[in-house]
Parts: C-alpha cells; structure tokens; sequence
C-alpha cells in the first residue's frame, strides 16, 4: 500500500506535529499577556492607594515634670503647670515614592492654663512597618529643640527686682535645649477617596529635653529677640524626661 500526502495517516501526523510546536508557543505568549495584564492592574491599583502626604493635628498628655521650675513659680504667686499638661501638636509629614520611610516636621506647644510658654519644634525619621488599605504604624525618633518662657509679671526674688527696676521693663525668664523623641504611632483610615483619605491617629512618645540654663533678660518693646542680661537667676535648671501620648486627626494626600 503506497500513503500520499492526502493520506488521513499524514494529515495526522502533521497535525500532532504543529501542536507540539505551536500549542507551548501560543499557551506561553497567553501567559507572558495574562501576566504583563496583571501586572498593570496591581500597578493601578497601588498608584490610587498612595498618598505622598500626610497632615496629623492633635492633642498631646504630658506626664514630664520639672519641679525646680514648678516650686519657682508656686513661691511667687504663678500659676504652676497641670500634673497632666495638655498640649497642642501639628505634623506635616512626606512619604517619597510611596515607600515605608516618613520623613515629618513637627511643632507643639502647651494650651493648658499655666504661667511658662513650652513649645517645640522637630524634625522626624519614621519607619513604617505596617501598611494596608486603612491601618499604618510606624516608629521612629524625632529631633530637635524645647523652647520655654516665663514672663516676670507678678512676684520676684529680690535680685530679679533689682533688675527690673534697673532696667525699667517686665523680664522674663528663657531657656532652650536640645530634645529626642521616639515615637510610635498607630493610623486608622476608615474614610477614603482616591487622592485623599482621612482618619484617626494615637501615639506614643517618649520626652527627652535637655535644657540649658534658665536666663533672665527682656524682650525691648517691639522685638521678638529676648536681650540676655547675663544675670544670676537661683532657678535651678533640670533635664526633662517622661512620657507623653496623644490622639488626633490624620489627613493623607
């Protein structure tokens, strides 16, 4: 029996051929498309969930406490601050390239009633270890400088006295330090949009002030600049250190 090229024998064979080199060929184009398809729809995806900005405002508890300047301002007549200050904090905060780093500016200050302005203001490095859709929580340390100030309006020591008569002004007591702060911080966003998402924040920190010297001086009428008057002050200066909490609103563009 002689086949030919019409024989159902080699059409057979010819067929079994071309899928055994076609049909891999075809099914590995498909899978590369299905996975470049993938991949471009987790791209997008991820792009609408990354917000490059971030704005915290919050209410800060203070459990540090300097008994030095506390007892000062108790024996002439000034009001002492609260066993817990209350404070007020802002936070602008940059995420570069929707990576885990958080690099955030930070300022604060005492709004409780009390006779010394504290504030302080911060640079901050955090790390976030975890990130979802709606939950954030990073840690870190922020950096930088505790500024406080008392205004000699009411009772003073007799070697303050002689000074302001002196000098014919309101004096002022001023110091400066270097601060630390680690800092955890736990995020829930339970509103969200796509270039913007809002929610709620609760931290942890821990205070580290490093005071220098309390200075008496004034500030002249119409300066901002406090005039040192290099003059003994019998206030006894002390390192901050305790912990601090707070809670706020957290906003993420």
């Amino acid at each position: 029996m002689v086949l030919t090229l019409s024989s159902p024998y080699i059409m057979h064979k010819g067929l079994f051929i071309w899928m055994i080199v076609c049909v891999p060929r075809i099914l590995f184009a498909q899978n590369i498309a299905d996975s470049i398809s993938i991949q471009n729809k987790e791209k997008n995806k991820s792009a609408k969930t990354v917000f490059p900005f971030m704005f915290n405002i919050s209410s800060v508890f203070y459990y540090t406490q300097d008994s030095k300047i506390d007892k000062f301002l108790g024996k002439y007549g000034y009001t002492q601050p609260q066993q817990m200050p209350v404070g007020l904090r802002f936070e602008l905060a940059g995420i570069p390239f929707g990576g885990n780093m958080v690099y955030g500016l930070n300022a604060g200050t005492i709004v409780s009633r009390q006779d010394i302005v504290t504030a302080d203001i911060s640079l901050g490095i955090y790390y976030r270890f975890i990130h979802t859709k709606k939950i954030s929580v990073l840690s870190g340390v922020a950096i930088g400088e505790h500024f406080d100030r008392v205004v000699l309006d009411k009772g003073l020591p007799p070697n303050l006295d002689s000074l302001a008569i002196k000098y014919n002004t309101t004096l002022s007591l001023h110091r400066t330090g270097f601060m630390v702060e680690p800092t955890a911080k736990f995020f829930w966003y339970p509103l969200q949009a796509k270039k913007i998402r809002i929610g709620f924040f609760t931290g942890i920190y821990y205070n580290m002030n490093f005071n220098s010297r309390w200075r008496v001086g004034y500030y002249p009428h119409g300066d901002d600049t406090f005039k040192n008057l290099r003059k003994p002050t019998q206030v006894s200066t002390i390192e901050e250190h305790g912990w601090a909490f707070s809670t706020g609103l957290s906003i993420s563009f």
